[in-house]
C-alpha cells in the first residue's frame, strides 16, 4: 500500500514548495507535480497518480482546490475512490477518509453526487414538460421520403445523379448532401457516365 501526494499550481509563476514540503512530511513515497490551471479539463500528472492508485493506497494533496477544477469533478473524484477503497487526505482542509470524520466526508460527498444527479433529472423533465406544453414533438423527427428514395436508388441500382435527383425532386445537391450525411461512397465519374449513357438508350 503505497501514499501518493499530489501537488498543483496554475502558473509558472508559482511555485509548489509549500505543497511538496507538506505532502514530504505527511510520508508520501511519490509526488506527482503539476503547472496547469484549475479550469482545464486534462491535466497529464493528476491522471498519471489516478491510474497508478489502487485498493488500500491513500492519495494526498495540501488543499481541496488544488485537486478538483469545481464540484461536479471533486464529487466524480470522491465517489471513484471510496468504490475503490482509496483512503484520501487533504492537509489543509483536515481530511482524511481512515478516520471516521473522514469517513463522513466521503458520506456527505456521496449524498452531494446523488442529489446532482436528482437535480439534473429533474431539469430534462422539466424541460420535456414545458417543450410538451408549448406543442414541440420530442419523439423521432419524421423520416424523409426523398433521403430514403434518393438511398434505395443510389445503393440499389445504377442510377445516375442527375436521374436521382430528377426521380426524387431534388437537387443534385441534395443528392450528395444525403450520401455524405450517411457516409455512403460516391460511384466514380466514369461509371456515371455508363449509367447515363445506358439511361438515354432506354
Amino acid at each position: 500500500m503505497s501514499i501518493y501526494g499530489y501537488a498543483r499550481v496554475s502558473t509558472r509563476e508559482q511555485n509548489l514548495d509549500s505543497q511538496i514540503y507538506a505532502l514530504k512530511a505527511y510520508g508520501c513515497d511519490y509526488i506527482y507535480k503539476e503547472v496547469q490551471s484549475g479550469s482545464l479539463s486534462k491535466r497529464n500528472e493528476l491522471e498519471k497518480v489516478i491510474d497508478k492508485l489502487k485498493k488500500g493506497d491513500t492519495l494526498v494533496i495540501f488543499k481541496l482546490d488544488r485537486l478538483s477544477r469545481g464540484t461536479h469533478h471533486l464529487l466524480e473524484l470522491m465517489e471513484f475512490f471510496k468504490s475503490n477503497d482509496i483512503k484520501f487526505v487533504s492537509i489543509q482542509n483536515n481530511i482524511d477518509t481512515s478516520t471516521s470524520m473522514g469517513m463522513f466526508f466521503f458520506t456527505i460527498m456521496g449524498a452531494f453526487a446523488e442529489m446532482e444527479r436528482e437535480l439534473i433529472r429533474e431539469r430534462v423533465y422539466a424541460g420535456i414538460a414545458a417543450a410538451r406544453i408549448n406543442g414541440k414533438n420530442l419523439g423521432r423527427p419524421p423520416i424523409n421520403k426523398n433521403k430514403e428514395l434518393v438511398i434505395e436508388l443510389y445503393t440499389s441500382t445504377d442510377l445516375s445523379i442527375s436521374y436521382i435527383a430528377r426521380k426524387a425532386e431534388v437537387s443534385r445537391a441534395t443528392v450528395y448532401r444525403y450520401l455524405r450525411k450517411e457516409a455512403i461512397p460516391l460511384k466514380t465519374k466514369l461509371f456515371h457516365k455508363k449509367c447515363l449513357v445506358f439511361q438515354k438508350k432506354g
